[in-house]
């Protein structure tokens, strides 16, 4: 595959995670926050908006922040912006997507143009996006191969989710007041926590939930599980064309390995106590694995593009 089509398609699972995620935890936060009371609530949602990165260049007026985060179609971290680069990013490989996913990144792109002005507000438009982008992912999955643009894709798709899930953790920890069932249901995860644990939320049901659940297909486990899998079915396909000694296809592997097993024999116990510990981790992890792939796979890569990378690097 060649270089530039694998980068495409890394990108597009990145940005289509970044709108979905983005979308969740901003509709999450507006909706639970008792109406009349946002500008009381307003630090809360800046230490949130911070700890994701996404504050640089955004406003302090709680309407103007949250336009800037959901329609601001310039910045790539937005919701709006992130759907914009999915579509650029498929509309340069359309001879490996499938046509029905070209064609639901598209629709959503023509979309954008009126239900960002929509007078309906940014309710309204996050479920849209929401619906748009799992509707983007269902087709992913079961219209396209599971070649190897499909495993770039969702080692992109992956590493972002458990990325913004880590950082939205942080964000709850950091003693901002964050109640725990707007983390969850950020995540997609309150239904099936209830269903399998009750409605009895507490700090460490959730964070057991959010970051070691094996079932739960958005928990940071499964994400960098998932990652792993994929990387490891790239390196047996001898993705890396280049033929260059100096490059490692499975060094974003082992990487991503290491964590993922330090995820999966921790206990409850032991990840509350070590909490600051295995988000710095975790977050590092991740950034090390981005520009693994990049140095393994692409030419030349972009840099991610959260405004603070090292938002976890005060807790530690």
């Amino acid at each position: 595959m060649l270089s530039r089509i694998a980068e495409a398609m890394y990108w597009m699972g990145r940005h289509i995670e970044r709108a979905d995620t983005t979308a969740r935890i901003v509709d999450t936060y507006l909706h639970l926050l008792p109406s009349g009371t946002w500008k009381q609530e307003n630090q809360i949602v800046r230490e949130l908006v911070e700890s994701m990165g996404l504050a640089e260049g955004t406003p302090d007026d709680p309407d103007l922040l949250i336009r800037a985060l959901v329609f601001d179609g310039e910045r790539a971290s937005s919701v709006a912006g992130a759907l914009i680069a999915a579509r650029d990013n498929a509309r340069g490989v359309r001879d490996v997507v499938p046509m029905e996913v070209w064609e639901c990144l598209n629709v959503t792109w023509h979309g954008l143009r009126t239900r960002s002005t929509s007078a309906a507000g940014p309710h309204t438009f996050l479920r849209w996006v929401a619906e748009r982008s799992a509707m983007a992912n269902g087709l992913i999955d079961q219209m396209m191969s599971h070649d190897e643009g499909w495993h770039f894709l969702n080692v992109g798709r992956s590493l972002e989710r458990a990325d913004m899930t880590v950082r939205l953790l942080a964000s709850a920890t950091q003693g901002t007041g964050t109640p725990w069932r707007a983390l969850v249901t950020a995540t997609g995860g309150f239904e099936p926590f209830v269903r399998y644990h009750g409605e009895n939320m507490g700090r460490r049901s959730a964070l057991e939930f959010v970051l070691l659940d094996r079932r739960f297909p958005r928990s940071v486990f499964r994400a960098m599980n998932a990652a792993e899998l994929s990387l490891a079915e790239l390196e047996a396909a001898g993705a890396n064309s280049y033929g260059d000694p100096r490059r490692d296809p499975s060094s974003a592997r082992r990487l991503i390995g290491r964590v993922r097993t330090g995820l999966e024999y921790r206990s409850g116990p032991e990840l509350e106590d070590e909490l600051t510990t295995v988000l710095t981790t975790l977050q590092r992890a991740v950034e090390n694995a981005h520009v693994a792939v990049t140095k393994s796979f692409f030419r030349q890569g972009d840099a991610v593009t959260w405004a603070n990378q090292s938002t976890l690097g005060a807790l530690a």
